[in-house]
């Protein structure tokens, strides 16, 4: 492991640390899990810790910030007034980092790892669609307009931006959430977050496939992942087993500490 990636590992291991001890559940996922599956740890060249949890999980995580210690962080848009993701972080408050992509900076900021909540899917595909539509609002809501999907996504952007008051910001944020957080009758699940969602179409996943999470060996320790680690990361990366080629490999992001 190289400095960046012990320091990730200290932020999985206090995350797991405060969930196992509340009956919280987190799934290591994305990249985190094929690491999991596939080199026992985190993948050679990659950099972060990346998990999924139940919203509700999640907002109740956001309760036991005293736990983290002085050290780090749950940072969410209710936590955190300048964080507008839609998504939270456990950040490192004692390090920062920049992040490059094909030898630019394109992010400056504390080392954290992602948390991604997951909600339960509407049974019908016109209640599936309604969700989804909503996760845009969400986000639009959240961290304002699109900032790299053309001009066209802006304007649209700004129209809609303009119909909701800042005024009442919070309340409809809310609002919109609440409704994302289906209660009914479900049988997937879906995290409405990068490649898993498009305009109007999102991966989901079957809900039995992220049950009672399933111990995984993640560098020595043994960390929750999803119930069927393997169906999940085969509806999402086909085979995940095999390795990306040398070139895709050299145009991952990396990940430099700021040495103050």
């Amino acid at each position: 492991m190289n400095e960046v990636q012990k320091l990730q590992l200290d932020l999985l291991i206090k995350l797991d640390e405060v969930c196992r001890r509340h009956n919280l559940n987190y799934y290591l996922a994305y990249g985190s899990c094929i690491g999991a599956m596939r080199h026992k740890g985190f993948i050679p060249w990659d950099h972060d810790v990346d998990v999924l949890m139940p919203i509700e999980d999640a907002i109740k995580l956001t309760k036991y910030q005293d736990e983290f210690g002085k050290d780090y962080f749950v940072s969410s848009w209710r936590t955190d007034p300048e964080y507008k993701c839609t998504n939270m972080r456990l950040v490192d408050k004692r390090n920062r980092c920049i992040v490059r992509k094909n030898g630019k900076i394109i992010e400056n900021d504390h080392l954290c790892m992602d948390i991604y909540p997951f909600y339960n899917c509407p049974p019908t595909k016109i209640g599936l669609l309604l969700n989804i539509l909503r996760s845009h609002l969400y986000k639009m809501l959240v961290g304002g307009g699109p900032k790299n999907h053309g001009k066209l996504a802006a304007v649209l952007s700004g129209v809609i931006l303009f119909l909701f008051s800042e005024k009442n910001r919070e309340r409809d944020i809310r609002r919109v959430e609440k409704k994302l957080r289906y209660k009914g009758k479900s049988f997937e699940i879906a995290d409405y977050y990068g490649l898993d969602i498009k305009l109007f179409s999102a991966i989901t996943y079957k809900k039995e496939w992220f049950a009672k999470p399933k111990e995984l060996t993640f560098e020595g320790h043994s960390f929750y992942g999803p119930t069927n680690p393997h169906a999940y990361l085969t509806k999402r990366y086909g085979d995940y087993m095999k390795p990306p080629s040398k070139s895709a490999i050299k145009e991952e992001a990396v990940v430099e500490l700021i040495k103050e």
